[in-house]
């Protein structure tokens, strides 16, 4: 997959120029950005004297997915008529939530991502997250992206087919779009994974045999018929409007943390225990007749004149623990700037936190996910309603206009940011200073109506016996 990210950042193979005559807008800056936040995550070997075995933004970004989505429940607040509309609209939400943790992962890697959908040829949509290391910004607008190179690479027989889509919207002027998609297909055959080298017939492949070279849709989607999911995060690179990683402002210390790990290792294999004795004392008789030498690399020979010489042992006092703290102080630091909670990625004690440190770190951490939870949110109401335009265009539904901001309803469970033993001890004390009733605060338990005074009435009968006139 990182070939993906060689080939399209590379400027001397696979760029936008090349293929369609039009430049990648995505500053040099961003760029480097972009390779080094997927070098990080996909790093296995050792760099730069560098031990990656901690796979820090595996880390992260698998812990932030299991908290945003942990209790996650998506529904249509109405159950839909078989063969409506809504029906067809509630098929899609259900394919889309089969991508959440691929599109929520591939935009905390690369800042942003695109949820692409595609018909799965039954009359329903498919979807695919389409990586930031997988297209190139040819324009931006007011509105976002306006010009997009998508690539897809198969390997096949030793023999590299990639395909190049452009999709571009029109516009009016600069600040208006007309919003007609075209979308653009050259396929190309290379003998290498980083040059283009030779176009050939989309149909050469049989997945691409059903594409056209170029179409235009006469549905306004007003963008790319893509939803654009984008991190919450100011872009601290270069300013412009691409996103920027999750763990973007931890770059140096994940690097830190690798070099420590590497030089720690270090510090085992040159601190490991040796016996030093004159060369000669390695030497034993052999039972054949000769020499044989000890080959343990506990020994050490030393060679020249040795017969004064004992035996020493060479065995250091490690600087493990030193090691240890350094690590933990970078890993709260990547807590601190990223916002999540300590302990997350370190080992601090609770006796060794202070309650303003729980109060703040936790408080960051459920904002931090409340963010990432809202940016779902938006990519599956935008998803469905690209759904919906591209269902009215290929056939697959009808026109009838739907609501889907009535329609959709997401429950994020109440494990990871919401505590309800705490929610209702704070229940009880506005109810114990008065200004709760205790009716209401027994109905937002049970989840019972209390909008009426016959339902004040039945909550009481049933809960609260001392309070019913005899």
């Amino acid at each position: 997959m990182n070939i993906k990210a060689q080939a399209l950042f590379d400027d001397t193979a696979i760029t936008g120029a090349r293929a369609f005559g039009g430049p990648d807008v995505t500053s040099s800056a961003m760029k480097t950005a972009i390779r080094e936040w997927f070098n990080l995550f996909f790093m296995r070997v050792p760099e730069r004297e560098e031990d990656p075995a901690q796979r820090i933004p595996c880390a992260i970004i698998g812990r932030l997915v299991k908290a945003c989505f942990a209790e996650y429940d998506s529904s249509f607040n109405s159950v839909p008529a078989p063969g409506s509309k809504a029906d067809w609209m509630n098929v899609a939400r259900k394919a889309i939530d089969a991508v959440k943790l691929d599109a929520l992962q591939w935009a905390m890697v690369g800042g942003e991502c695109f949820i692409k959908p595609a018909p799965d040829g039954t009359g329903g949509l498919a979807y695919q997250v389409v990586r930031r290391d997988c297209y190139n910004v040819l324009a931006r607008g007011p509105g976002g992206i306006t010009d997009v190179l998508l690539c897809e690479r198969n390997h096949i027989g030793g023999r590299f087919f990639t395909l190049l889509e452009r999709r571009s919207v029109d516009t009016v002027s600069y600040t208006h779009l007309r919003g007609y998609l075209t979308i653009q297909n050259k396929l190309y055959l290379s003998n290498t994974p980083t040059t283009l080298e030779y176009e050939i017939p989309l149909d050469s492949l049989p997945q691409y045999a059903a594409l056209a070279p170029e179409h235009t849709y006469s549905v306004p989607f007003g963008g790319l018929g893509m939803a654009y999911v984008r991190m919450p995060m100011a872009n601290t690179v270069d300013g412009s409007p691409d996103g920027v990683s999750i763990y973007e402002s931890a770059v140096q210390l994940i690097h830190n943390i690798y070099k420590n790990e590497y030089q720690l290792g270090r510090e085992f294999e040159l601190g490991r225990s040796r016996i030093i004795v004159g060369a000669d004392k390695l030497i034993t008789p052999d039972p054949e007749g000769g020499v044989m030498r000890l080959k343990d690399d506990v020994f050490v020979g030393l060679d020249g004149e040795t017969s004064g010489a004992g035996i020493d042992i060479f065995s250091p006092v490690l600087r493990d623990e030193s090691f240890e703290r350094r690590k933990q102080s970078y890993l709260k630091a990547c807590e601190n700037v990223i916002g999540l909670k300590r302990g997350l990625l370190s080992d601090v004690e609770a006796t060794e936190r202070t309650a303003k440190e729980i109060t703040s770190s936790e408080g960051d951490y459920s904002l931090s996910i409340i963010d990432l939870q809202r940016m779902w949110y938006n990519a599956l109401s935008e998803t469905l309603r690209i759904s919906d335009l591209w269902g009215q265009t290929l056939g697959f539904c009808s026109s009838q206009a739907v609501d889907i901001e009535h329609l959709l309803s997401v429950n994020w469970g109440n494990g990871i940011l919401y505590d309800d033993a705490k929610s209702w001890q704070e229940t009880l004390e506005m109810v114990q200073s008065g200004i709760l009733k205790p009716e209401l605060a027994l109905a937002k338990k049970f989840d019972l109506p209390c909008e009426t005074p016959e339902d004040l009435e039945k909550i009481r009968a049933k809960y609260m016996p001392e309070a019913v006139p005899i």
